[in-house]
């Protein structure tokens, strides 16, 4: 218990400037018609009009990845099959800067029955389910479309199912995992935190033994701990339980 009661004092620095902010609804839809745009620019064939919507860094690269016209026309393919029927958000922030935002997204797509697709992807005629992350930065002519980052379906996540309390001697305290991702659910108890941590493609249930008020105490603001908060976590892991770890080490990550 020393040891965590240690760790927490030391976090107090690191956590005071951990989150960023909201993002501001107006600018919210702002950026999803930048995304929007880019994807009937993409369906139009309009490949320029499309490139123009993107940050200067991708457009530099797509002018090296695509010299002739036969590489636009195989990206224009590649990218018409990513253009999703549905986009619901999920979660969106803004840096501190103001000049850097994300959204994450849930995106749907049905691949269309005749659509050439290479092997081991989806099948033609199959309708995906993913998290997408949209990326955007400000320059100076205005907003632009940064990063597309694909994540895996949320229905086929591997819940944790045991989020049952348990003492420290069913914790392997002799050995020590690292871990990282964001936060998907917390629950305040009377003797304890619990941390819902999505790792890839499961999530982990991560214990700190300290309630809301210990946090506190301890320089740990429970008001960092929300869904989507990117975490780093030390611990132990637990002697049976693959998906259960007792937090030694906990930091919040800022959202740029």
């Amino acid at each position: 218990m020393r040891r965590l009661l240690i760790v927490l004092v030391m976090l107090n620095g690191l956590l005071a400037s951990a989150v960023a902010a909201p993002l501001d609804p107006a600018l919210q839809q702002q950026l999803l018609g930048i995304y929007d745009g880019y994807n009937k620019a993409l369906i139009a064939g309009k490949v320029a009009d499309a490139i123009k919507l993107r940050s200067a860094e991708t457009r530099a690269s797509a002018q090296k990845e695509m010299p002739t016209e036969a590489a636009r026309q195989r990206f224009l393919a590649m990218a018409r099959t990513m253009v999703p029927d549905t986009v619901e958000a999920e979660h969106a922030s803004i840096n501190k800067a103001g000049d850097k935002a994300s959204i994450i997204t849930l995106v749907t797509k049905t691949m269309p029955k005749n659509a050439k697709l290479p092997p081991g992807g989806p099948k033609p005629g199959s309708t995906m389910r993913s998290e997408l992350t949209l990326s955007f930065v400000k320059e100076g002519d205005g907003w632009k479309l940064d990063d597309l980052l694909f994540g895996g379906d949320p229905s086929e996540i591997k819940a944790c199912k045991n989020d049952k309390f348990e003492p420290v001697s069913a914790y392997d305290t002799d050995k020590s995992v690292s871990m990282g991702g964001p936060i998907r659910r917390v629950d305040f108890q009377a003797d304890y935190t619990l941390v819902v941590v999505r790792v890839t493609d499961e999530e982990n249930c991560v214990f700190i033994m300290e309630n809301k008020e210990g946090l506190l105490k301890h320089g740990l603001d429970p008001a960092k701990l929300v869904p989507f908060a990117i975490v780093e976590i030390e611990g132990s892991p637990h002697k049976t339980d693959k998906q259960k770890v007792l937090v030694e080490n906990l930091t919040v990550q800022d959202e740029e």
